[in-house]
Parts: C-alpha cells; sequence; structure tokens
C-alpha cells in the first residue's frame, strides 16, 4: 500500500559499527514498514539508530567492539513547500527533495550530528522531529497521561491551530504587560530609596560630565605641564645664544655689527634686503623666546587638571567600565530617574493595558474553550469505537473539560481523559486504571484518529504489541495499516498478527561470520516486500 499526500517519508537508514550492526542499510516504504525478528536479533536497534537521528544523546556503549567510531546516518523525501521553508529558515535548505541526518559517535564520548551536510546541534534535530516524527513506546504513553499533551491531542483534532496561536500571542503579551505592572509597582514601593541613590550616582557623573574628547584634551594638557621646566630651560638656552650671557656677544649684537658693516655697501643691494629680512626674523623669535621665558607654571591649573583626570579614573574603576561606559551609564542614570519620577503614570498606563489584553485573551481563551468542548465530545465517540475495536470491549472514553476562572498559557481549559473499562463500573482517570497494553491501544486509537488531520508525517511504534495476543493483535495490525493510510508507519513487533498487515518486513537476524582470525556475531537485516511477504 502506498500512502497519500505524505509530507515526509524516510527513505533509508544507514548503520555502521553500531552495536551488532557492521554495515547494514535499511530502506523503508511509505506504508506500513514492520521490523521483526527474535529476541535479541537486533531489531530494536534499529529504533534505537532512529531516535539518535531525532536527536537523543548517544552513548558509546551502542559502538561495535574494536571499533573507533559508530555513524548512523538516514535520508528522508519531501516535495511539502512549507517544510522546505521550515528549513530555510533555520539555514539548513533542502537539495532536492531531499532531507539527510548523519550522526557520528566516537569511543573517546564526542560525538557529530549534521543536517543536510552542515554541522547542527541536537536541538535542532530534536525541534525538527518533534513537529514531523513521532515516536510511540513506553515513554510516549506516558505523555497521555500528562494534561497539557492531552490538550494538544484535543486542539489538533479540533483544528484549533490558528485559534491557539491567536490566544498563545495575547497570553505572552498580556503575561509581559503584567510583569512590567507588578516592576513599575515594585519600583514604586522602592522609588525614594532608588531615587535617592540614582541620584547620588548622576550627581557624580555630573561633576564630571564624562566625554572621551574631553579625557583627552586633560590627557595633552598633563603632558604639556610636565614638559614645561624642560621647555623652560631650553628656551633659556636658545635665549642665550641671542641675547648672550654677560659678554653680550650674541647673536642679535652680532648681527647689529654685521649691519653696521653692510651698511657700507661692500656688497650689493638685493643681498643687503636680504640679510634685513633674516634679521628681522630672527629679532621677532628672538621677542618670542623672551616672551616664553616671562609665563609662568600655574600650579592651580596643573593640580585641576590632575584632579579631574583622578575622577575619571576613580569613576571607571567603580563602574567598571572605560570612559564611552561612564558616557552610558550617565545618560541610563537620567533615564531611570525620569522613570521613577514618572512612575506612578506608568502604572495607570499599564494596568490600563493589562485590563484590556485580559480581555483580548479571555474572550480568545473562552472560544477555545468552547471548540474544545465540541470536539472533545466528537473525539470521545471516535476513541471509544476505535478503542472497543481494539478488543477493549465495554470500553468508553470520555474527555471531560471544565472552565478554569484564572487564565493559563493553555487558556481556560481543564482537561481530564476518563475511561469505564467496565460497564457500569464507573469513569475513572486514564492515568489510574489503565494498563500498559491500554494506553498503547488508547494511544494507537488517537493516531488513528488524528493522523489524517496532525502534521506529523512518520510513527514510530515501539512495543505496540506489549501484553497482547491473538484476535487483539491482528486488529492492532489492521490500525496500524489504516494509520499507514495518511502517514509513514514503522513498528517493531514480534506478532505475525501484526506483522501480516504490513507492506514491508525488515526482518533483522544474527550470524556468526568468520572476521580476520575471529569469529564475529553481527545483525543482518532481510527486507520483503510483495510476493516475498506471503512465501516469508
Amino acid at each position: 500500500m502506498t500512502s497519500q499526500n505524505l509530507n515526509l517519508t524516510i527513505d533509508e537508514l544507514t548503520v555502521k559499527n553500531f552495536a551488532t550492526f557492521d554495515d547494514q542499510t535499511i530502506r523503508f516504504n511509505d506504508g506500513f514498514n514492520a521490523i521483526i525478528g527474535e529476541t535479541g536479533s537486533g531489531k530494536s536497534l534499529i529504533l534505537d539508530a532512529l531516535q539518535l537521528i531525532l536527536g537523543q544523546r548517544a552513548d558509546k556503549k551502542l559502538i561495535r567492539k574494536d571499533c573507533e567510531f559508530a555513524v548512523v546516518e538516514a535520508s528522508f523525501t519531501t516535495a511539502d513547500q512549507n517544510m522546505k521553508l521550515y528549513f530555510d529558515k533555520i539555514g539548513f535548505p533542502i537539495d532536492d527533495n531531499q532531507v539527510v541526518i548523519k550522526r557520528v559517535l566516537y569511543r573517546t564520548g564526542k560525538t557529530k550530528s549534521f543536517l543536510n551536510y552542515q554541522n547542527c546541534s541536537l536541538s535542532t534535530l530534536t525541534d525538527f522531529s518533534r513537529q514531523y516524527i513521532d515516536l510511540v513506546g513506553q515513554f510516549e504513553n506516558q505523555k497521555l497521561l500528562s494534561e497539557d499533551y492531552q490538550i494538544q491531542l484535543v486542539d489538533s483534532f479540533a483544528g484549533n491551530h490558528r485559534l491557539y496561536k491567536e490566544f498563545k500571542k495575547a497570553f505572552t503579551n498580556l503575561s509581559t504587560a503584567r510583569t512590567k505592572l507588578n516592576n513599575a509597582i515594585s519600583n514604586n514601593q522602592e522609588r525614594s530609596q532608588k531615587l535617592d541613590y540614582i541620584n547620588f550616582q548622576i550627581e557624580e557623573l555630573e561633576k564630571l560630565n564624562p566625554s572621551q574628547l574631553r579625557e583627552g584634551e586633560l590627557i595633552q594638557a598633563k603632558a604639556e605641564f610636565q614638559n614645561f621646566e624642560t621647555d623652560k630651560q631650553d628656551i633659556a638656552l636658545l635665549n642665550n645664544i641671542f641675547e648672550g650671557e654677560n659678554s653680550g656677544n650674541g647673536i642679535i649684537s652680532q648681527l647689529s655689527s654685521i649691519e653696521r658693516v653692510l651698511n657700507n655697501r661692500i656688497i650689493d643691494q638685493d643681498s643687503i634686503n636680504a640679510f634685513t629680512q633674516a634679521q628681522e626674523i630672527l629679532n621677532d623669535i628672538n621677542y618670542k623666546l623672551n616672551k616664553s621665558l616671562d609665563s609662568e607654571f600655574d600650579e592651580e591649573e596643573y593640580e585641576n587638571v590632575l584632579n579631574e583626570l583622578d575622577l575619571y579614573q576613580r569613576l571607571k574603576r567603580k563602574f567598571g567600565v572605560e570612559t564611552q561606559g561612564l558616557v552610558e551609564l550617565f545618560n541610563e542614570f537620567k533615564l531611570q530617574r525620569d522613570e521613577l519620577q514618572n512612575i506612578e503614570d506608568k502604572i495607570s498606563e499599564l494596568q490600563a493595558s493589562v485590563v484590556t489584553l485580559t480581555k483580548q485573551a479571555r474572550e480568545l481563551a473562552e472560544h477555545l474553550h468552547t471548540k474544545r468542548c465540541e470536539y472533545a465530545t466528537k473525539l470521545s465517540k471516535l476513541l471509544t469505537k476505535e478503542v472497543q475495536a481494539l478488543n477493549m470491549k465495554g470500553a468508553t472514553i470520555s474527555i471531560e473539560l471544565k472552565e478554569r476562572v484564572e487564565l493559563s498559557a493553555s487558556g481556560l481549559s481543564e482537561i481530564a481523559f476518563m475511561a469505564e473499562t467496565n460497564p457500569g463500573e464507573g469513569f475513572y482517570k486514564v492515568k489510574d486504571i489503565a494498563s500498559g497494553g491500554e494506553l498503547s491501544r488508547i494511544l494507537l486509537s488517537l493516531r488513528k484518529v488524528l493522523s489524517a488531520k496532525d502534521s506529523i508525517s512518520i510513527f514510530l511504534f515501539d512495543e505496540i504489541d506489549t501484553g497482547i495476543g491473538g484476535e487483539t493483535a491482528q486488529k492492532v495490525g489492521q490500525v496500524l495499516r489504516d494509520v499507514a493510510d495518511d502517514s509513514q508507519v514503522i513498528a517493531i513487533t514480534h506478532l505475525p498478527q501484526i506483522a501480516i498487515f504490513a507492506d514491508k518486513l525488515v526482518m533483522v537476524s544474527k550470524e556468526v561470520v568468520q572476521k580476520e582470525k575471529a569469529k564475529r556475531t553481527v545483525s543482518v537485516v532481510k527486507e520483503l516486500t510483495g510476493n516475498d511477504l506471503q512465501t516469508e
């Protein structure tokens, strides 16, 4: 049988150096695939490998003895545009409708994960599998007992995805507004103390009015002050050269003597003019040098520069930031001061927002609850029919919904999956009365009802035949075949009554082979389809 309109199918799984598997490739079709084999043959290892592909943490014990690493790789096919957009969004685009996942386990305990030939995290694989693949086993049976999971099932059956998404957004906005309101009220209660603290920080920073430009100017000024004495000594030396010391034989005096001689026209007039210009330049330099000698070291200004620079360093140490950080802190403190000074207006504004958002969220939750109640009744009848068909004769399933007083993340609905396993004995919560086998059948019934509506495309069933046999097993096999009409099904079973309904059998057995000088046990796979199923 070929399933129609599947969003995603797993085509093949390759395992190398994986427990008792040496190197095997298992191919699946898009209908009902049954994995069979004797106890201990390794059929459960196939499910272990698939779970690794879906993001389960690895155990190095799964690496085959005497091997340094194990490899598990799976390829999927999808032509669904929404799924392609999903992979584009998370940064792992699909090539030729193929999704490829690979896990490598090393003896050292290190692992590597790849999605579409790129390194990825385990959480990426987990997020993908949660949306499109469902594992039904002992752990999943326990999920059925979770109220959140039960509500998800009803919403899936009712087609509430869009409505629930609208409610979730409204509830998130409401939660955010409530948090802001509570913080504002808390801040208001501590307003005086906080304002005192913030004003103190502002006053301290205000004295400095931090600026990277100003700090640079101060550093330059400090350097100039520290060079003042050295510069003054150099100027005095130059001045002595120009003025001469007590003998008066400096450059200026000598230039005057040269000028008198030149005026006797020993050389041409142009040269005399050039000398006169040079003399004027040197006299100007001499004037400026004399003026510099008259300047005094400003001790008070120098002290102010040092004090301001010290304040920069002290505040940078105090707040653990550089100068730009001080600027940002200064602005942030002023912003906080303004918010605290206007906090009563803010509280009123937030209170009004909470009222509006509560009304919006509550209206959506009430609409959601009404739809849940309507479809819970329909789902109860369908589940009752399905579990009775699975030899839970006389059993009745009732999904009860009550309206909460307060909003929660799931809305206003309080849910309970109830069952009466024997007529007239009364209804009790499923978790209080159902055995493991009964839970599996209830969950299988849910899968049959929801498979055409759910986003899940691949169902992996583990231990679905626990505690059953005979006619019940045959009916379970028929239901698995029905689920495969809309989804790909892979199930591990040891019951021929179930396996007979499969479109493909994956038979796992153990063989002893000669490996170099020693004999080794290996698990091998034989695939059976079509007429091979009948002859086997």
